[in-house]
């Protein structure tokens, strides 16, 4: 009976990961081949943001030390490189439809949100919305406050494009990374002084890390080799000191720290979870999880609009409650939206 049982609870557990699976795959583009263990990486990294939010003391640093950074750095790895000036205007387009526009829609709906609950003069709603939208950040000019973590958006936009514009400009990555560099560092400065329109300051920063991880992939960093496992030996012990002296870098409001430690801080910590999501997936007890990095953008448009900050957040009075309670509703949410995502992508198939 007990055999029984297990190849039962097998059954059961291998249908849901296959169901899982479609449905996740269902919000994927066809042509995408993926590297499962940088949604992995994705996927800590975008449920630790949900978190963050919320938490305070030495989570918070942890957790901020590398999350957003991270992103820049696998998109840097996973980019293809652009060879042609024609090249990067389909780029452009393409990710001016893809981000640009979801980034402005983004704050329009919080607009929205706001209104319902807490209507106002139209013509003050669209006054926000366009100064939010130029601004592409928080706090940029006083009392700026729709644009949440949106402003990762905008950062990614402007990133990329300098990424990729760079090394078609200079084709050598070990020459250009010098650029990318000194562009990180101007943007530091600039943003000490005055942060520019959307989010250009940030994006100069993630621009260099993004080269991080074009540097990664060309010398195929991930290799499972000694050199590697020495590295982030040492990367975790560099970034462990970090955080147990406070420090971390917060690129939504310009925080470094200590520029040069806290942007290294935020590459040893990127370089960990990735090795430590190789692992995660060798278990289906963690694989699943790659859901969430597969969709890590669906779950960040759900946290911008989910209420939170809207009324419900000031009802909830601990912080560990909020970090639970937020990722749940969240992560719920995102189950819904992929759940009605996959049905109608088979209503298509068969209609």
């Amino acid at each position: 009976m007990q055999i029984k049982s297990n190849k039962t609870d097998y059954m059961i557990k291998n249908r849901i990961t296959k169901f899982l699976n479609s449905i996740s795959q269902s919000m994927t583009e066809p042509s995408t081949k993926r590297i499962a263990w940088i949604d992995m990486a994705k996927a800590i990294a975008i449920l630790l943001m949900v978190i963050g939010h919320e938490a305070s003391g030495s989570i918070y640093t942890w957790i901020f030390s590398f999350h957003m950074p991270l992103f820049f750095i696998l998109s840097g790895y996973t980019a293809r490189r652009v060879d042609t000036w024609y090249g990067l205007r389909k780029t452009i387009s393409k990710l001016f439809k893809r981000i640009w526009i979801l980034a402005a829609l983004m704050i329009i709906l919080l607009a929205i949100e706001n209104y319902l609950f807490y209507p106002t003069q139209i013509v003050d709603v669209i006054k926000v919305t366009v100064k939010g939208i130029f601004w592409g950040s928080n706090g940029a000019r006083p009392g700026l406050n729709n644009v949440g973590v949106i402003w990762f958006l905008f950062a990614y936009f402007w990133a990329r494009i300098i990424f990729d514009m760079g090394r078609l400009i200079i084709k050598d990555d070990r020459y250009n990374g010098v650029m990318f560099a000194i562009l990180a560092y101007a943007g530091y400065l600039i943003s000490q002084k005055i942060w520019l329109p959307q989010a250009l300051d940030i994006a100069l920063v993630a621009a260099f890390f993004m080269w991080i991880g074009a540097i990664l992939r060309s010398y195929h960093f991930f290799s499972n080799s000694k050199t590697e496992f020495l590295t982030i030996l040492a990367a975790l012990v560099f970034w462990l000191w970090c955080v147990q002296s406070g420090l971390h870098i917060e690129l939504a409001i310009r925080s470094y720290p200590n520029f040069v430690i806290t942007v290294v801080e935020a590459i040893a910590g990127t370089l960990v979870i990735c090795y430590l999501s190789r692992g995660l997936m060798s278990t289906t007890l963690t694989s699943w999880l790659v859901i969430f990095g597969r969709n890590s953008i669906i779950l960040l448009c759900i946290h911008h609009l989910d209420l939170y900050w809207v009324f419900w957040g000031g009802l909830i009075h601990s912080s560990w409650r909020a970090m639970l309670l937020r990722l749940v509703v969240d992560i719920i949410i995102m189950a819904l939206v992929l759940i009605v995502k996959y049905l109608l992508s088979k209503i298509k198939e068969h209609g």
